[in-house]
């Protein structure tokens, strides 16, 4: 029916055009000037009153977290439960603990907004520091309580720059409890059960041999440091360095004869070849994953009989770091996040779940005597073990450091001649910034 009308009309365009009708104007007697427009009618207004006055929405605090795995799901948890306590919006942003660095820097030069704040470890606030990132924190934040070592590594010029929740990396003297009966009580005593322990097939103790963290452990114990207290004048060139050159020569003896690297080393004492090793506490969980039958002892790192003191690893650990996106007005909520990480309950939570220590000084007397014999063994002298500030001298000595300690332990430099070599060599990278 459609199709048929269609047609028609078609048909009747195409046809003549009949003739026009007469077109009659009628005439109007007043014409209007201009057309009337017709109002639309409008609503019958409601009554007048008052709106009620909104509540303000605060924004939300952006956290970026350089952690991953079980530790992010850790950490994720944590702020979820701080905020519902504290009546905070917290935004959490995962981030890779080797690109955090990168990350932030990638947002600065596209202008995009940086996070309120940060929580990562102690490299990443030296390299935000540098790179002017970070933004100090109040002194009302500042713990008396913390760690010492931990508040060495966050301060740079008489101020605070991240709020420490936990420490890490401590070095451990593993041994084989099938190889080994009893960790040594000195370094001599680990001397010579290392070397009696290597034969073609073991090797008597690896380590990351070349890496300045396994060395300040000895020179601690020798009473030297890297730096002077504040990390502005590097010190390698001492008395305490020659003596601590000398221990890890005679330590390097017992070492593996097929390659001495970190790794190599990691998976000879996993699989067994080896009958001790010092490594950090980071490394642990590779172990046991490694190897299910490995009889894991664990004791803290033995005395220098010279000296009477125990080698104590530098502490790192993890901050809570304030940008310099963050307004001031938002303090107030960092001031109630950080004294919610610094509670007991929380910060003993913290340091069973991901394996570290707590920050504060008052929660480790919790974990000497744990049933966690690296927890155990890490807190014993946690408060006395030195920290790093974070400035570009410790950076340069750390330097000075690796340059000249596998032709050392290759028997190339002299003990005597090292320390020099490695003060020139830190101090010519520190000319150079």
């Amino acid at each position: 029916m459609l199709l048929a009308l269609l047609v028609a009309m078609v048909a009747t365009g195409c046809a003549d055009s009949p003739p026009l009708p007469e077109i009659v104007v009628e005439q109007v007697s007043e014409p209007s000037p201009t057309p009337t427009l017709v109002p639309r009618p409008s609503a019958t207004p409601l009554p007048t009153r008052v709106p009620p006055t909104p509540t303000p929405t605060l924004p939300a605090l952006s956290i970026w977290v350089a952690e991953e795995g079980p530790a992010l799901t850790t950490v994720q948890a944590l702020f979820a439960d701080l905020a519902q306590r504290a009546d905070l919006e917290l935004e959490v942003v995962p981030r890779p603990p080797d690109g955090l660095r990168l990350s932030i820097a990638t947002a600065s030069v596209r202008g995009e907004p940086l996070p309120d704040l940060i929580w990562g470890h102690q490299e990443d606030l030296a390299g935000l520091l540098i790179d002017g990132h970070l933004q100090p924190v109040p002194d009302a934040l500042r713990s008396t309580e913390a760690l010492p070592a931990l508040l060495t590594t966050a301060t740079y010029d008489g101020l605070l720059w991240g709020v420490p929740v936990l420490a890490r990396n401590s070095l451990l003297l593993l041994y084989n409890r099938e190889l080994i009966e009893a960790a040594p009580a000195t370094s001599d005593e680990l001397i010579v059960r290392a070397r009696a322990a290597r034969n073609p097939m073991t090797a008597g103790l690896v380590m990351a041999w070349t890496d300045p963290h396994w060395v300040l452990p000895w020179l601690h114990a020798f009473g030297g440091a890297p730096t002077d207290p504040a990390g502005a004048t590097i010190t390698l060139n001492t008395p305490a360095m020659t003596a601590t050159l000398n221990l890890m020569r005679e330590l390097y003896t017992a070492a593996p004869t097929n390659g001495d690297s970190y790794a190599r080393g990691q998976r000879l004492f996993a699989q067994e070849y080896a009958a001790f090793a010092i490594d950090g506490d980071w490394a642990l969980p590779r172990y046991r994953a490694v190897s299910e039958t490995l009889e894991l002892g664990i004791a803290p790192l033995p005395m220098v009989p010279a000296t009477g003191k125990a080698p104590l690893a530098p502490l790192g650990g993890t901050y809570l770091m304030v940008t310099t996106g963050l307004e001031p007005s938002g303090l107030a909520d960092v001031a109630t996040l950080a004294a919610l990480l610094n509670e007991p309950e929380v910060q003993f939570t913290l340091a069973r779940e991901l394996e570290r220590l707590p920050a504060q000084q008052a929660v480790l007397s919790q974990l000497v005597n744990s049933d966690d014999p690296a927890l155990a063994a890490a807190a014993r002298r946690a408060a006395e073990a030195p920290g790093l500030p974070p400035t570009q001298a410790v950076r340069c000595a750390l330097y000075g450091i690796n340059a000249w300690m596998g032709r050392l332990l290759a028997g190339t430099l002299e003990v005597n001649q090292a320390p020099l070599n490695m003060q020139r060599e830190a101090e010519a990278c520190l000319s150079r910034f």
